[in-house]
């Protein structure tokens, strides 16, 4: 699948491919219009993420090259689709050229003449893609890390915001794909009436798999699952279902840090002053922190700070503080 992001002066210009019909072995999602790519990158790609080929119209983006160049090259640390970079009329010996490469990409049509475009556009989406750019080899996403024994079945970790919108079903999906990816069996329960896993099963083409979904490896479901698993994780979104989190095994309170949001997360935690559990607190500045947290933990409650994780699905950015949270359940640790 293509994710083009158009220029009004390049709108149709991959029209020519007939890969625009959804029913196409390669379809295209177009998007015309005006963007800063780093913003994109930050707060929209993720809905995009499950994308192969990203084709980006210079003309389209009011970055500087040079901010061009480097959100790209953050976008592929973030993402596995292919970047294709539509420059018409870029010489070589442009810095922005250069810049490209250095990013990490070598699909970069810069001809002026439209046929000649399209025969670039054709090579760079080619399998192979375009071969005469030689870019700077970048380091892939993290794979194969390091993996853990689990014996444990069917713990319960609960999941609950001490409000809406402080990224609680995102840290509880990341969660999962990184048990996931150390070797635990997981799934994920949506234990609250946003209706966000039907949308995310669309939006990831989730493979269907019995009375839910599945999705590199992560079950994704409404009620628990009947077969075995490490970890169930249950996602009750910001509200708070004392008769879940009585029967969870380590509840996880999700907590924003913003001044108009530590009012709802010292309530919540109040409610559960004598229950163990964690807290992780998304979007904090390195600054914050130490005064973050000797406000907020206590002896019950440990707290843990969240770095950014733009793609829910990937929690490898979290890991350190996941692995803190299930520390307890690695065989042999």
């Amino acid at each position: 699948m293509i994710l083009y992001l158009a220029s009004t002066q390049h709108t149709n210009i991959l029209d020519f491919t007939g890969w625009h019909d959804s029913e196409s072995e390669t379809p295209i999602k177009k998007l015309v219009g005006s963007y800063m790519l780093k913003q994109f990158v930050i707060y929209d790609m993720r809905n995009f993420s499950h994308f192969t080929d990203v084709v980006l119209d210079r003309l389209a983006f009011g970055d500087s090259d040079a901010e061009f160049a480097q959100a790209i090259e953050e976008f592929l640390t973030m993402y596995n689709a292919r970047v294709t970079v539509i420059c018409e009329g870029l010489s070589q010996s442009d810095p922005l050229f250069t810049a490209l490469l250095d990013s990490g990409v070598g699909n970069i049509v810069c001809d002026t003449e439209i046929r000649a475009m399209q025969r670039e556009i054709t090579e760079c989406l080619s399998e192979h893609g375009m071969s005469r750019y030689n870019p700077k080899e970048r380091k892939k996403k993290a794979e194969g890390m390091k993996q853990y024994r689990f014996d444990c079945q069917n713990v319960h970790i609960a999941f609950v915001g001490s409000q809406p919108r402080v990224g609680t079903t995102t840290a509880a999906i990341g969660f999962c794909a990184w048990l996931k990816s150390v070797g635990a069996t997981v799934c994920y329960v949506e234990a609250n009436t946003s209706g966000h896993l039907a949308i995310l099963a669309r939006s990831y083409e989730m493979e269907q798999s019995q009375s839910g979904w599945q999705f590199e490896g992560v079950q994704y479901r409404r009620q628990p699952p009947e077969e075995t698993v490490n970890f169930i994780v249950s996602d009750m979104g910001s509200t708070l279902q004392q008769e879940l989190l009585d029967k969870a095994d380590l509840p996880v309170l999700v907590c924003g840090t913003k001044p108009y949001e530590l009012g709802a997360s010292i309530r919540l935690e109040k409610r559960l002053e004598v229950t163990r559990a964690y807290l992780l607190c998304p979007f904090v500045q390195e600054a914050s922190r130490d005064d973050l947290a000797q406000a907020l933990q206590n002896d019950y409650h440990k707290v843990l700070f969240l770095e950014y994780q733009p793609e829910p699905t990937n929690g490898s950015v979290n890991a350190k503080q996941y692995k803190t949270v299930i520390a307890n359940y690695i065989a042999g640790a």
